[in-house]
Order: C-alpha cells, then sequence, then structure tokens
C-alpha cells in the first residue's frame, strides 16, 4: 500500500471512531488515547491527521467538543452549562464558555435562549 494511503486510511480510522464514540468515552479523548486505540505515536498519528486534514488533532478534537456541545444544550433543556462542560471534558468551565462563544458567537446559555 502507498505511504499516502496508508495516511489516509489512519486518518480516515480516526475520524469515524471519534464520530462514534459515545459521549461518556468521548469526554477523556485525547490525541494520547487515540494513539494508543491506533497503536500509533502521538506524533505520527498528530503529523498523519494534519497533513491529511489540513488542520491539527487538537484542533478537531476541540471542535467535536463544541458540535457535541451544541446538541446537548438543543437536546437537553434541564442540563446546566456547568454539567454539560463536565460532560464534555472541559475541567475549567470559564474556558468551556470562552472556547463555545468563539466558535458560536454567543456564550452557551445565550446560544439555548436564542434556539429554543
Amino acid at each position: 500500500m502507498e505511504k499516502g494511503m496508508k495516511c489516509k486510511d489512519i486518518t480516515n480510522n480516526v475520524l469515524g471512531y471519534i464520530m462514534r464514540l459515545p459521549d461518556e468515552e468521548f469526554r477523556g479523548l485525547t490525541i494520547k488515547t487515540l494513539a494508543a486505540h491506533f497503536a500509533v505515536s502521538r506524533c505520527h498519528l498528530s503529523r498523519v491527521f494534519h497533513a491529511v486534514r489540513g488542520m491539527t488533532l487538537n484542533t478537531f478534537i476541540k471542535r467535536q467538543r463544541l458540535l457535541r456541545a451544541e446538541h446537548m444544550l438543543n437536546d437537553d433543556g434541564f442540563l446546566t452549562v456547568k454539567d454539560l462542560a463536565s460532560r464534555l471534558g472541559y475541567s475549567d468551565y470559564q474556558y468551556f464558555i470562552s472556547s463555545f462563544k468563539e466558535h458560536w458567537g454567543e456564550s452557551p446559555g445565550r446560544y439555548r435562549k436564542l434556539m429554543r
């Protein structure tokens, strides 16, 4: 198999794995856990992912966290923003709020109100 195809295969496998992860497992997702799961080094996985997707793996994971946050906000009207941050693996509640606002243009609480 060509080296380029191998990189694309690894990246596609990682993408599929991330997209299928249940929220409970996604919470602790890191490049280190992905590398262990796919039996490759963190550096190799990061390099391959960036080469194929044009973005860092950390950026992709962060975006997926924020997409899940959006879905959870819309699906569960009783989930507090603090609990949401914790469920998604953010240890710093304020960092979650600033990341969400940077990505979606509104704080999580305001976003929820606007979507109702």
